[in-house]
């Protein structure tokens, strides 16, 4: 068995090797933002893994609902009709005798892997009981494959977790040779919980019930409650202790550090009613792969401890778990063929896949049995997607006009390339696809797009809404906004996840209320793609004032500012033109206060080495414009130590700038001392690469200077003192606006007209007997 780790970084193309996502997470996750497994050592790498299971723990269980039947979800999951089921559940079905007896003695002597053969065996004499007993019941689509290795195969990974070694999977057979993650089914963990060697003389059958495995359970102590893992979790500091039941202690190791056996200290007779163990959390990497290495909704995973057994269901909204049983008894034999039958008879959609994925070409005949197969790899494959909404916003691009007609009638894209790769399984989930529209004759266009799949919450403003906005306020600034080509929105009750059926008691404390949201839109280029230093400068400077202007005009906070946000394309004229992209954790003016205080207690939105100092405490206040501008110059200092614009190469993190990785404390304190101590900043400017340096010393350093000194303007209030005039903290009374902005580098806006507030005319009738004295 194997631990996943969870990587901070997103793979966004072949020359970023450490581009960051954003943040649309749980607080005190690490989905998005653990540090990464070292490898220095195997001891510190197993210990960081542990650490990051729990973590993973900590992230889950509370959106886990526990206790589900299995009947119902063997109607609602894999649609087998409920007569069907219970006619299963009569059947007169006995296990195989020799496999039994096989498996029955590596409970005692081990190794797990010698668990994996006998039970194979067993579960296809049970598919065949079934067949031969029951011959009304619906056969699978195809025959299933149970794959197993003795857990051998390191299988290639999407998510860059390169110890991942699943103990078993079922494939539609034949299972692809090697195997591989974007066609399994359901991925099996098994988990050996030795029994004491003196009671074997007693366990001679198989039959008997198995009291030595609590026996051997007894004497282990109790893993800590959720409520302290989580305290730990929020101190960022400290160590779990698991010497005697239930106990914290603390300690110098760092969380990360902590060494916690998420099974050590589980005692079987006191399992909790809601907790994950470390075979579910297994379980969970295993369903992580299977998502980011192709499309789907959802993910089905077979739990074994023993004789013990249960299913887990991952989608990107909670998790379920089936209510244990135990193939013990003669009703656990028939829930375990109920179990088996159910992940064999369930079709493609019905395992999770997204049925809008196809493998190509497209089959104007169809072909039998070739719509039941996943795809092999979503490279190559394509996406139909029935009612198409085309926003076509601008043309800019020649040749796209003639292509967008027939395109837009199919609603296929074929993928290119995978983008960005999802590593979430709870969370925004976002997945980019660079594609190319499928025209008639299976003609594919000459121009590429992004495909976007994700999962915001629905409380978050609709992105496709918010582009359209912006597209009606400041229409002449169309070329700098995504150019949609098509867009549509979908509810867990439009795609029939199985858990709408179920009748859960789901809250905003155990549900994520999110939808799916595809986007089609011109493919651009990253900033560091640029091709000059000129052309970064204007990509970057576009951005800005149209930023300013969705923010005047359109009233609307893009609140994610960060290096993969910031884009650019080269239109017909020859001319670099920026383009602001991402707008799903965008906030309407008046509506921002309210989102931020409604989302504020499990979600922080941003990528941390980009965001405010302000937005990194650890009670952040309401997201403001001068956040965002004090995030484009994070973005410009950013580039011009990591970008080598001619070559499009993003260079990995330099040594002066680690300290903005990791935890929003440890970043918000690195940035703190940039901006306190000069000496500080000056060690990060001279690490500028040198095609970079004038570009250092007429807008970075001004801009520096800029926000040190509005920062430093925020009056101190002294007990005893009258407190102070009225001060815009807003602005820094200000002192940090669109328009110092722009004048501190030089810049005269392009598209803005000024209005001078009543603080700026203030600020200037103080300044005239100043300028006179001089």
């Amino acid at each position: 068995m194997s631990t996943s780790p969870i990587n901070e970084y997103e793979t966004l193309s072949s020359s970023c090797s450490t581009c960051y996502p954003s943040y649309d997470s749980m607080s005190g996750s690490i989905a998005n933002s653990g540090t990464p497994l070292k490898n220095r050592n195997q001891k510190k790498q197993v210990i960081n893994a542990k650490a990051e299971r729990e973590l993973t723990r900590i992230e889950l269980e509370p959106y886990s609902h526990y206790n589900v039947q299995l009947d119902d979800f063997a109607v609602h999951a894999w649609g087998i009709n409920r007569e069907d089921v219970k006619s299963i559940l009569e059947l007169d079905l006995a296990l195989d005798e020799e496999a039994l007896r096989k498996y029955d003695r590596v409970l005692y002597t081990g190794p797990e892997t010698h668990l994996y053969s006998p039970f194979r065996t067993m579960a296809y004499k049970l598919l065949s009981d079934i067949t031969e007993k029951a011959p009304h019941l619906p056969s699978p689509p195809l025959p299933p494959e149970i794959w197993q290795e003795k857990g051998n195969v390191y299988f290639a990974t999407a998510t860059g977790d390169p110890r991942l070694k699943p103990d078993m999977m079922i494939y539609i057979a034949p299972a692809p040779q090697p195997p591989k993650w974007p066609t399994a089914k359901n991925p099996a963990e098994f988990k050996l919980i030795k029994l004491k060697k003196e009671a074997k003389a007693g366990c001679s059958k198989a039959s008997k019930k198995l009291t030595t495995v609590q026996d051997s359970l007894s004497s282990i102590p109790e893993r800590p409650s959720l409520s302290e893992l989580s305290a730990i979790s929020s101190r960022g500091s400290g160590a779990v202790s698991i010497a005697s039941a239930g106990t914290v202690g603390a300690g110098k190791r760092s969380r990360a550090e902590a060494e916690l056996d998420s099974d050590q200290g589980v005692n079987s007779n006191k399992r909790p009613k809601q907790a994950m163990f470390g075979r579910d959390l297994q379980a969970s990497s295993y369903a992580r792969e299977c998502f980011a290495s192709t499309s789907r909704y959802y993910v089905v995973c077979l739990v074994v401890v023993n004789y013990r057994v249960t299913i887990l269901y991952f989608d990107r909204t909670l998790v379920l778990q089936v209510a244990e049983f135990s193939f013990q008894s003669p009703t656990g034999v028939n829930q375990l063929a109920l179990v088996l039958y159910g992940l064999s008879v369930s079709n493609r959609q019905q395992a999770g896949f997204d049925p809008h994925l196809h493998a190509w070409p497209p089959q104007a005949i169809a072909v039998p049995g070739a719509e039941e197969r996943p795809v092999e790899t979503p490279i190559g494959s394509f996406f139909e997607f029935k009612l198409p909404k085309v926003e076509v916003a601008h043309s800019d691009v020649e040749g796209e006009a003639s292509e967008q007609g027939t395109a837009m009638e199919t609603g296929r894209f074929r993928i290119s390339s995978v983008i960005r790769p999802s590593k979430d399984l709870i969370g925004r989930a976002t997945v980019v696809y660079d594609v190319q529209k499928v025209l008639a004759g299976n003609k594919l266009s000459s121009d590429h797009y992004a495909l976007k799949l994700s999962w915001p919450l629905k409380a978050r403003i609709n992105e496709i809404e918010a582009i359209k906005h912006l597209h009606s306020v400041i229409p002449d600034l169309a070329d700098h906004l995504p150019a949609l080509h098509f867009s549509d929105s979908f509810t867990a009750h439009d795609l029939d996840l199985p858990w709408t059926k179920l009748n859960l008691t789901v809250t905003a404390e155990n549900h994520q209320e999110r939808v799916l949201r595809i986007l089609a839109s011109k493919l651009y280029k990253k900033l560091w793609q640029a091709g000059s230093v000129e052309a970064f400068k204007q990509a970057w400077l576009d951005c800005v004032e149209c930023h300013y202007q969705a923010w005047t005009k359109g009233e609307l906070l893009h609140r994610d500012l960060s290096e993969n946000n910031l884009m650019l394309y080269l239109g017909k004229e020859g001319k670099i033109k920026g383009v602001l992209n991402d707008w799903d954790m965008a906030s309407f003016k008046d509506a921002l206060g309210k989102i931020d205080r409604l989302l504020a207690a499990h979600h922080r939105t941003g990528t941390p080495p980009f965001m405010a100092i302000d937005l990194l405490k650890a009670n952040p206040p309401p997201h403001l414009y001068r956040h965002e501008l004090e995030s484009f110059f994070y973005i410009l200092l950013w580039g011009a130590l990591h970008y080598d614009v001619s070559a499009g190469v993003r260079h990995p993190t330099v040594m002066v700038m680690k300290e903005w990785e990791g935890e929003y404390k440890d970043i918000g304190n690195a940035k703190d001392a940039f901006f306190a101590n000069p000496d500080k900043a000056e060690m990060i400017f001279d690490a500028i690469r040198p095609e970079f340096h004038e570009l250092r010393d007429q807008w970075i350093e001004p801009l520096y200077w800029l926000i040190q000194d509005a920062r430093a303007s925020v009056p101190v209030r002294r007990p005893g003192r009258k407190a102070p005039e009225a001060y815009d903290r807003d602005t820094y009374g200000g002192n940090l606006t669109f328009w110092t902005f722009m004048e501190a580098i030089g810049q005269k806006p392009r598209w803005a007209e000024k209005k001078v507030t009543k603080h700026e005319e203030e600020r200037e009738i103080k300044q005239e007997p100043e300028e006179k004295d001089n």
